[in-house]
């Protein structure tokens, strides 16, 4: 079965990656370099984001990495869901939030409006470092050898070993986490 989530997580990576360059307006050859920094940057912000909904959920309610999602929870005004919804890679990172929260012992018994909310929560992550990875300008003949070297290393998607393990994965350097999500 984790053989078969973790293709899946991958499929859908890709989904919201080729829908976040498709509304990029970038040449061909600019998609291609950007595929990967669009593929890490979903992978950076879908770990960070559900590393925040676990902290609120199974760690100390208290402590600051469970900050982000608890004020998530408490707050009311969610204009960003509706939003998200009108963009075209909002139904795969969804399904791509759903299936990360479904993948982790931590969170796959969480109550229907929790694991909604945590799923609005992480998508809206997921699509924010999507389009802000895909819209980056690109950089000229200096971005070819990081796309290559990134293309060398294989494809990114969200390491669902990693959470199931429950292990921190470090966020990319060169992805900034979203600045507000409420």
């Amino acid at each position: 079965m984790a053989q078969s989530r973790g293709k899946l997580i991958d499929e859908l990576t890709d989904d919201v990656t080729r829908s976040a360059l498709a509304s990029a307006n970038l040449t061909a050859e600019d998609r291609v370099l950007a595929g990967q920094r669009v593929r890490q940057a979903i992978a950076a912000e879908a770990m960070g984001a559900h590393r925040d909904v676990v902290a609120a959920t199974v760690g100390d309610q208290g402590s600051p990495a469970a900050e982000p999602f608890s004020a998530y929870l408490a707050g009311n005004d969610r204009p960003h869901v509706a939003q998200d919804e009108a963009r075209p890679e909002a139904s795969a990172a969804r399904k791509l939030a759903s299936e990360l929260l479904a993948a982790d012992d931590r969170t796959n018994t969480m109550d229907s409006q929790r694991t909604g909310r945590a799923e609005d929560y992480i998508a809206h992550a997921v699509v924010f470092a999507a389009e802000a990875a895909a819209k980056k300008v690109p950089g000229g003949p200096s971005q070819a050898p990081a796309a290559a070297a990134g293309a060398a290393a294989g494809p990114v998607a969200v390491p669902v070993v990693a959470v199931k393990a429950g292990v921190a994965v470090a966020k990319d350097g060169g992805v900034n986490r979203r600045p507000s999500i409420g």
